[in-house]
């Protein structure tokens, strides 16, 4: 049950990252003239950010799955190595992207936003693994990818906006630059830190009613017996 519950967990970003590469990346990486739109005099930048940026979509759940075996340590190391350097370059890139943008400031902000919290928790994850720290690298890993799978957010709300009708073009592009990868960082954040402060309570509980049964009943008769017997031998 728990290797298919795992099965789930990390084929379904899988699957959606595949999508989104089939219908969002390959019309850019195909031949046809005038693919870049706005973004020609950028092409270049773009490119590296959709080539890195896919790169590490995919590599994001083989990690979590080869995490859990020791037996795939080294392939984990290995993939890990390039799962950071996919986010360097895709950060980067989105940073210069969100800098050089058409759609305006907000856009452009949330864009770069997103762009440091994903070089930042990935960094914070590569460091924490260094210093021998499993605990914090999972849960940098956990942040990293979220922020990387806010891509794939991205174009999800911007669809779901355009069928709502929702605003303009560049109120729907302002809002999801921000909601892609915020929202779901802050939900991550919420179960992350939630979690432990439940497991500290619990464990409290337990140590409690732990304490409680160190002194059975029948000792603590027999102590007041004797104290009362050594009283009453008093001269």
């Amino acid at each position: 049950m728990r290797t298919r519950g795992n099965i789930f967990v990390f084929g379904l970003p899988t699957a959606v990252a595949l999508w989104f590469i089939y219908g969002f990346v390959f019309p850019y990486i195909g031949g046809e003239p005038g693919r870049f739109g706005i973004y020609t005099p950028r092409q270049e930048w773009l490119t590296m950010h959709i080539l890195a940026g896919s790169l590490a979509i995919l590599l994001g759940p083989l990690q979590f799955w080869f995490g859990l075996n020791r037996r795939t340590a080294t392939l984990h190391r290995v993939l890990g190595v390039c799962y950071a350097a996919a986010v360097g370059v895709g950060g980067t890139a989105a940073v210069y992207l969100g800098f050089h943008t058409d759609f305006g400031w907000v856009f452009g902000m949330g864009m770069i936003g997103m762009g440091c919290a994903w070089i930042m928790t990935t960094g914070l994850a590569v460091i924490s693994i260094c210093r021998r720290m499993a605990g914090q690298h999972r849960e940098w890993m956990i942040r990293s990818y979220v922020v990387t799978f806010g891509f794939v957010t991205f174009r999800v709300l911007t669809m779901l906006f355009e069928m709502l009708r929702a605003g303009t073009l560049v109120e729907r592009m302002d809002a999801a630059s921000w909601f892609a990868w915020a929202v779901p960082l802050l939900i991550t954040e919420v179960i992350l830190q939630g979690r432990k402060i439940f497991a500290v309570r619990a464990n409290a509980e337990s140590i409690q009613d732990a304490n409680a049964y160190k002194v059975s009943p029948a000792q603590a008769g027999f102590d007041l017996h004797n104290s009362g017997s050594s009283y009453l031998r008093r001269p």
